[in-house]
C-alpha cells in the first residue's frame, strides 16, 4: 500500500473536489446517528443496517445469521472500541455478505472512530492496481486501518483535515477525512480518464468520416 503516507494524501487533499449532491454524502451522517442512538446492537439492527449500507452498493446482501450470537456479540465489542483481529473480521465477513467491503461500511457506521470504509476505489488508490484481488483479505484491511491511524497521529494531520472538513456540514472523524480523500480522488482520476478515452474515440470516428 504504497500511497499510504501522510505526504500523498495531503498533496491529494489539497486537489480536493467534492462530487456534488452526492446521495452518498448526504446519507452518510443519518447512517452514524442510527448506530449512535443504540446502547446495545441486536439482531433487528443487524439486518436494518445490513441492508441500508447496501443501499450504498450495486449488491444484494445476503445475511447469514447461522452464528448470530457471535456475530452480535463482536459488533458490539467493535462498537465499544475492541479492535477485531483478523479472525473476528473473517466471522463478521462471513455472516454478513463474504465481503469485507460491505463489512468495513457496516464497521464504520457502529464505530467511525476505529473503523474506515475500504473499497474497491480506496483499494486501486493505494495499491495502482485494476485488479481488485486482495480486497477481501482481513489482514489487508487490518494494515489499511493501522496506517490510517499513523496518518492520523502525524504532527501536520490538522492541516490535512481542515482541508476536508470545511467542505461538510458536519462532524468528520480522521478515518473519514482520510478514507474521503483517497475515494474521491480515485472518483475524479477515472472520471478524467473516461472524458480522455470518449474524446479519442470521438476524434478517431471523426477522422475517419474526413
Amino acid at each position: 500500500m504504497k500511497n499510504l503516507n501522510f505526504e500523498t494524501i495531503l498533496k491529494d487533499a489539497e486537489k480536493f473536489i467534492l462530487t456534488e449532491n452526492d446521495s452518498y454524502i448526504r446519507t452518510y451522517p443519518e447512517f452514524l446517528k442510527y448506530f449512535e442512538n443504540l446502547d446495545q446492537i441486536e439482531e433487528h439492527h443487524l439486518i436494518i443496517a445490513s441492508h441500508f449500507v447496501y443501499g450504498w452498493m450495486p449488491t444484494i446482501i445476503q445475511l447469514n445469521l447461522e452464528r448470530k450470537d457471535k456475530v452480535l456479540f463482536l459488533l458490539n465489542a467493535a462498537k465499544n472500541g475492541h479492535v477485531l483481529d483478523k479472525s473476528e473480521l473473517e466471522i463478521l465477513k462471513n455472516s454478513i455478505n463474504n465481503s469485507l467491503v460491505g463489512l468495513s461500511k457496516l464497521l464504520h457506521f457502529i464505530n467511525p472512530i476505529d473503523y474506515a470504509i475500504w473499497d474497491s476505489r480506496i483499494f486501486r488508490y493505494l495499491t495502482e492496481k485494476k485488479s481488485s484481488y486482495g480486497i477481501d483479505k482481513p489482514e489487508n484491511y487490518l494494515k489499511y486501518l493501522n496506517g490510517l491511524k499513523i496518518i492520523a497521529e502525524h504532527k501536520d494531520y490538522g492541516k490535512l483535515h481542515n482541508i476536508i472538513a470545511r467542505n461538510f456540514d458536519y462532524e468528520i472523524y480522521p478515518n473519514r477525512v482520510i478514507e474521503i480523500t483517497m475515494f474521491e480522488t480515485d472518483r475524479n482520476r477515472q472520471t478524467e480518464k473516461f472524458i480522455v478515452k470518449t474524446t479519442k474515440g470521438i476524434e478517431k470516428i471523426t477522422v475517419g468520416n474526413n
